[in-house]
């Protein structure tokens, strides 16, 4: 194969180590070169789908002939188009070396296009006699099409500085036709920049990486108990006081109490950090020319220790203390709205977030002003007190044209107003309730779309827990349509990933680290139609090209974990995460010694003292895993993965007249209903089963005729989960 990768990785073998080789090498490709433009390369519809992360919905391989991209010279665009167009040519000319340029419409061998009869999303690439035709229902839909033309180019093409004369190889472009729009219309990533700051233009290149994976929604939470991040010229003390904390400040010093040892403590003070109104109005030009919409979040009445420190919001005697605003004085309602006229001016966005979640009761419990407001409207408790906060800031942001959005925490204490969108982070069933309702919904479930939460169970590894371990496969598996009765499925509106940023120190590799590549799975759960993922799939497109786009430009993601199994009595071999992963392995006492050598894995190894082994899991490109795994499990005799309607097992060497067991550890997920069918060489003991979250269940069943037998478990609908099954003698 002609392949951009294996060409390259070819190249670079031949120069280390064989010089007279790389002569010969250079003049085979000096003789392709000279040849016309057709290349007799043949690619398969599998070959060209490998590229692409999220999945196209539609491809199909066209008759023309392939091409190399050295061929094309030049890109048309509509006038509207320019910034991509630009955009486009500047990522070219790192493989080409400013060999490509802009031409008017009309002309050019890449021609970008608008049409307004295509979904506004949707787009088509058609690359075929030396042309390249991306068209887009709208300006995003063209900036997608020419992401997934990116993704069928070397990594380079993402990287910071140009290829080198010696280094550049033929690039070959298949005769495909792609059809491709999303499968949701929001397709979003909560971002928290108030417990960690994230700086200006790290932010930019954040929704850069984002825009890349055909995610259109960056949602900032600006506002929180531990800072403020934007300015606010009507009331200067936001950022004055407000986006500044430590011992000397009024808002105390931050460290959350699971923060691990290796992560540094935060500078005091810290800050101020905030945005400023400029900086604003570039990072909305820069994500709307790349189809990211950003919208704000100011999260009231809780979460608000920062606000009241810095205007004196709270409650009763002393209204500058407490995270709850006080939401019977009138005089805050007149302050929020300040609050919400600049941030309503400086975002086109047509939704404000205003957060609404978590909010401490007790404090107006406490409140004077606020029991006699409720006496005086006669309202029966806090919830119902809430729900009037709700409709007073709904209707406020609906003067100023913008549709509200709460956490789903709002669904308390009475209806929603109309227009009012809940975002449902407490698991499904708040999403559930609020389309059954008829409202509008995002789904972010935690156990699925919190990035906060740990990716493995690990002392090393930071993060939260509550809402169970994220693993990539969680996030790539969940589907938001999930048990919603298909009349309520056009209220949910989309998905969304979140990251608080708690544990987002230090803040760059961090921010990278939780981020990515579970954002890569949230992407494919966003835009891929459910017929069309496949987790094997994409975690081989993971490890053969979209790692390498990440390392060009220095993203510092996780890399999938390797895990080892016993094997036989003795020896251990390891699950690999994806086919391209390798493993270095050691079995001294101390794991220092993987960073410098150790054993690279290639099959079983003889292991007595498996409590010595340790091991790193390395990318394709080398880089080693943030640290090193020990431990060594019982190979599981079968996994349950999402979405299986069955599970076939196999048992070998069994004796007539005994008892056997099956365990079935239920990992993640809702509890599930099984059945189990025993062949003719089984006397199953119960037939029927409920499997709860992190519970072990034991099947129990008795040989009736010695050799092996078969069982199946099956699942009364497609799994929303994952377990593993061991067989117990």
């Amino acid at each position: 194969m002609l392949n951009i990768l294996d060409m390259k990785s070819f190249s670079k073998l031949l120069k280390g180590h064989h010089r007279g080789y790389l002569l010969l090498f250079s003049f085979f490709l000096f003789c392709i070169s000279c040849n016309s433009s057709s290349s007799s390369k043949v690619f398969t519809e599998k070959e060209v789908a490998q590229h692409f992360v999220p999945q196209v919905n539609s491809l199909t391989m066209l008759p023309s002939s392939s091409f190399y991209l050295k061929e094309l010279e030049s890109v048309g665009y509509a006038k509207e188009l320019k910034p991509l167009a630009q955009l486009l040519v500047k990522r070219l000319n790192l493989l080409n070396s400013d060999k490509m340029k802009l031409e008017d419409l009309g002309g050019g061998d890449i021609q970008l296009l608008v049409d307004p009869k295509l979904e506004k999303e949707a787009y088509t690439l058609r690359i075929e006699d030396e042309k390249v035709h991306i068209t887009g229902g709208s300006i995003s839909g063209v900036y997608y099409g020419i992401q997934t033309f990116l993704q069928l180019l070397p990594s380079d093409v993402y990287g910071r500085q140009k290829l080198k004369e010696e280094d550049r190889v033929p690039i070959v472009l298949p005769a495909i036709e792609v059809s491709d729009a999303p499968h949701f219309a929001y397709r979003g990533m909560m971002l928290d920049v108030s417990r960690h700051f994230i700086p200006f233009e790290l932010l930019l290149k954040y929704v850069d990486i984002l825009s890349q994976h055909k995610m259109n929604v960056l949602h900032l939470h600006l506002a929180d108990s531990q800072g403020w991040r934007i300015e606010i010229k009507s009331h200067p003390e936001l950022v004055n006081i407000g986006s500044v904390r430590g011992l000397s400040e009024k808002i105390p010093p931050f460290r959350h109490s699971r923060t691990l040892s290796w992560q540094p403590v935060d500078a005091d003070p810290y800050g101020p950090f905030y945005y400023t109104q400029e900086e604003i109005k570039v990072l909305v030009k820069y994500a709307q020319i790349r189809g990211v919409e950003i919208i704000p979040e100011i999260d009231v009445p809780g979460h608000s220790t920062a606000l009241n420190r810095s205007l004196k919001t709270g409650c009763g005697t002393h209204p500058d203390r407490g995270d709850v605003v006080c939401v019977s004085n009138e005089e805050n309602y007149k302050i929020l709205e300040d609050i919400f006229s600049e941030i309503a001016a400086l975002f086109p966005s047509k939704y404000i977030h205003f957060g609404g979640d978590e909010v401490r009761f007790k404090q107006w419990k406490r409140c004077w002003r606020c029991q006699r407001y409720m006496k005086e409207h006669g309202m029966k408790d806090e919830k119902e007190l809430q729900n009037h906060f709700v409709h007073r800031i709904t209707g406020m942001l609906h003067k100023m044209h913008k549709n509200p959005i709460g956490w789903n925490e709002i669904l308390l204490g009475g209806e929603l107003p109309k227009g009012t969108m809940v975002m449902s982070w407490e698991g499904v069933k708040p999403g559930i309730e609020a389309a059954q309702r008829g409202i509008d919904v995002v789904m972010a479930p935690g156990p699925y779309c919190y990035f906060d939460m740990k990716e493995l169970k690990s002392n090393h590894e930071p993060g939260h827990d509550w809402a169970g371990v994220v693993k990539l496969e969680d996030t790539y598996s969940y589907n938001p349509l999930w048990d919603i009765p298909v009349t309520y499925q056009k209220h949910i509106k989309g998905v969304t990933g979140a990251l608080w940023s708690e544990f987002v120190i230090p803040e760059e590799s961090q921010l990278w680290y939780k981020s990515y590549p579970r954002i890569c799975a949230l992407a494919e759960v966003g835009w891929t139609n459910e017929k069309n993922k496949d987790y094997r799939s994409f975690m081989h497109r993971l490890g053969l090209h979209h790692f390498s786009r990440l390392e060009e430009q220095e993203v510092n993601y996780r890399i999938p974990k390797a895990k080892a199994y016993h094997y036989g009595t003795d020896s251990v071999y390891f699950k690999l995460p994806f086919d391209q992963a390798c493993v270095r392995y050691s079995l001294e006492e101390s794991g220092n010694v993987l960073y410098k050598g150790g054993e690279l894995y290639g099959q079983p190894f003889l292991c007595k003292n498996t409590d010595r082994l340790k091991y790193l899991t390395i990318s394709p490109s080398g880089r080693l895993s943030a640290y090193a795994s020990s431990g060594v499990s019982d190979r599981p005799l079968a996994e349950v993965h999402y979405g299986e309607i069955k599970t076939e097992i196999k048992l070998l060497n069994l004796e007539e007249g005994q008892h056997y067991k099956l365990k079935l550890l239920w990992d993640k997920g809702p509890k599930e209903k099984i059945s189990v069918v025993g062949d003719d060489h089984l006397l199953v003991g119960n037939l029927n089963y409920t499997l709860y979250k992190g519970k072990k269940t034991l099947i129990d069943f008795k040989c009736v005729k010695s050799g092996s037998a078969n069982v199946v478990l099956k699942y009364d609908r497609p799994t929303r989960g994952r377990g593993r099954i061991w067989f117990l003698r």
